[in-house]
């Protein structure tokens, strides 16, 4: 089974819209094989962001981001992602935009983030409770595949050593 921690980015004014994605993405990761560990609210404080992703990258498979993704000035949740990872996913983030633009174009003023951290995978995706969906639902199958690699790969070193 694959693990999943969600940060909740505070923002002013969203809470609740916020607070029902957590409970939203939690039933999507679960009804697409991942373990729910939790969750983490931060302040949208660039260190505060930085410290928690780092360090729930380092015990789960996937570290879900919500909020942040806004275009305005407040809204870093994107940048913090891209500045931690070792590898960005652009073709992660291509998926998750084009399904969610195509569900409503209006998306478009959204943004999102993903690139792996050790062996974890973190995705920065617009917090709202509506949408969250569109942006999980296109890639969580797909992230499957890349951690049972990880995982035959690290057998195969553990046998030859």
């Amino acid at each position: 089974m694959y693990s999943c921690k969600i940060i909740r980015i505070l923002e002013s004014g969203f809470f609740d819209e916020i607070a029902e994605s957590i409970e939203i993405s939690k039933r999507i990761l679960e009804d697409h094989g991942f373990r729910y560990t939790g969750s983490t609210d931060v302040d949208p404080v660039m260190s505060d962001l930085k410290e928690a992703i780092y360090a729930d990258s380092c015990s789960n498979d996937i570290v879900l981001v919500l909020g942040g993704t806004g275009l305005h000035r407040e809204d870093i949740g994107p940048e913090v992602v891209l500045s931690l990872v070792d590898k960005r996913a652009t073709g992660i983030e291509t998926a998750m935009l084009r399904n969610a633009i195509v569900a409503d174009p209006s998306l478009c003023l959204y943004r999102v983030g993903a690139g792996t951290i050790g062996d974890s995978i973190v995705l920065s995706v617009p917090g709202y409770h509506e949408t969250v969906h569109y942006y999980l639902e296109s890639v969580l199958n797909y992230l499957k595949p890349f951690f049972d690699g990880l995982r035959a790969s690290e057998r195969i070193q553990k046998r030859n050593s």
